[in-house]
């Protein structure tokens, strides 16, 4: 699966990302390792790269523990309406 950002308002705070949702009603406060992976996602990347990107930054775990955290982020995200998945 490849997943993309929806274009949404977002605000910086540091190296978090507070997101508001569509309606407006909701905002999501991503910590810096979930505002990384909400930054890759372009609707090119698949979960794997995501954390093989990802994987280069966080040394001393590895890749294949990163990308379930990655996934389980994703799914997150997905719940809250921040991300899509791509055909």
């Amino acid at each position: 699966m490849k997943y993309k950002k929806k274009e949404l308002d977002t605000v910086e705070l540091g190296e978090e990302l507070l997101v508001c949702a569509e309606d407006g009603q909701r905002m999501h406060r991503l910590n810096s390792t979930a505002a990384a992976i909400w930054r890759l996602c372009n609707g090119q990347r698949h979960a794997s790269e995501i954390a093989a990107h990802l994987a280069r930054d966080f040394r001393g775990r590895s890749e294949k523990e990163i990308k379930g955290d990655v996934c389980a982020a994703l799914q997150e995200m997905k719940e809250m309406g921040i991300v899509e998945v791509s055909p």
